[in-house]
């Protein structure tokens, strides 16, 4: 597993092995706050890291990651000592082992000190401290971060962060892990824990016509439980080439579909395949199931050998329009469309 690339453009190559790492330490309380030490010959630590729930070997993905950690939102990655550079991106999958950082790196806040211009009668500068959000107003291209500065993590997924002190050129990095946020309202009661789907269950061939951004198309589908389920490769083929397509792959190596957005599909074999309308015995699918590298909870039948999901958490999961006339008794799917409950 290598890391590349400049600190404004970062690559992840991630081990199939990597969703299976086993923690080195685990914290008994949540929340704790945990800091990072990325220079031993300076010893001193640089950042801290709050709402941490695990630490993991950071080094069995990455020589130059000097920490891994599994948080809780919201997580906030505070520096510790005054630095010339602390950048944190948000990752999204690429491939089945292959994570890239995406975008800018998000605001931080806090202080900085940047030269700002002299009087018009002096050739220097002076030096200031500014607010993080002002830097923009000054003309500094290595303006000091100091400490206390922060980046909060609110939204679930894997983020990447650097450090790195002026004059160096090695840095710190920390790959982190957002799980989701635990907090709950005092006041509000916890919601009921969804129905668990039978482990077996009838399917019956669906009679429902289907059109394809208004094309009719044959599916293999079926009725489960009182839901269209179709099959999850049949549904990948139809979108590809749109603004809704999504790719498919199996890890055989941890029994995990992965779902990656804005990817074209690539045909297996028998996809579209028409059925013999007979019912069938469609087996509870206990595979993990992954969208651009997050793990997601959707109810999944194995048919044959076959994976079917329900129309409806596939359209939600990609924004794909779904309609149902009942007049006609017609299923629409309509990439142009976003998708509506």
């Amino acid at each position: 597993m290598k890391l590349r690339g400049k600190i404004t453009k970062l690559f992840l190559v991630m081990l199939a092995s990597f969703f299976m790492l086993a923690p080195v330490a685990v914290y008994a309380a949540e929340g704790s706050t945990v800091d990072v030490k990325g220079y031993p010959e300076l010893d001193r630590k640089d950042l801290s890291v709050s709402n941490v729930v695990k630490t993991l070997n950071g080094k069995e993905i990455d020589e130059v990651l000097d920490a891994y950690f599994e948080t809780n939102s919201p997580a906030a990655v505070t520096t510790l000592q005054d630095t010339s550079i602390f950048e944190v991106y948000k990752m999204v999958q690429e491939g089945e082992k292959t994570f890239t950082t995406v975008g800018d790196p998000l605001p931080v806040s806090g202080k900085a000190k940047v030269l700002a211009a002299g009087p018009a009668d002096s050739v220097d500068g002076r030096e200031i401290t500014v607010d993080m959000s002002e830097l923009k107003n000054y003309n500094d291209d290595a303006p000091l971060l100091l400490a206390g500065c922060k980046v909060t993590l609110k939204d679930s997924g894997y983020y990447f962060v650097t450090f790195r002190y002026e004059g160096y050129a090695d840095s710190c990095n920390v790959l982190i892990h957002v799980l989701g946020d635990t907090a709950q309202s005092e006041t509000s009661a916890p919601a009921p824990a969804p129905a668990a789907a039978p482990e077996k269950a009838p399917a019956k061939p669906t009679a429902s016509k289907v059109l394809v951004n208004g094309t009719a198309t044959s599916f293999e589908a079926y009725n489960i439980n009182g839901n269209n389920y179709f099959k999850l490769r049949d549904l990948a083929k139809v979108v590809s080439g749109t603004a809704k397509q999504f790719e498919v792959e199996w890890n055989a190596e941890v029994k995990a579909i992965n779902l990656l957005s804005n990817k074209a599909y690539t045909v297996a074999g028998g996809e579209m395949a028409k059925g013999d309308g007979k019912a069938k015995n469609a087996v509870l699918n206990t595979s993990k199931i992954y969208k651009d590298g997050e793990e997601i909870s959707l109810t999944a039948y194995n048919i044959n050998g076959n994976n079917y999901f329900k129309l409806r958490d596939i359209a939600k999961s990609f924004d794909i329009g779904v309609t149902f006339d009942s007049a006609t008794n017609t299923v629409g799917i309509d990439t142009a469309q976003g998708y509506t409950e």
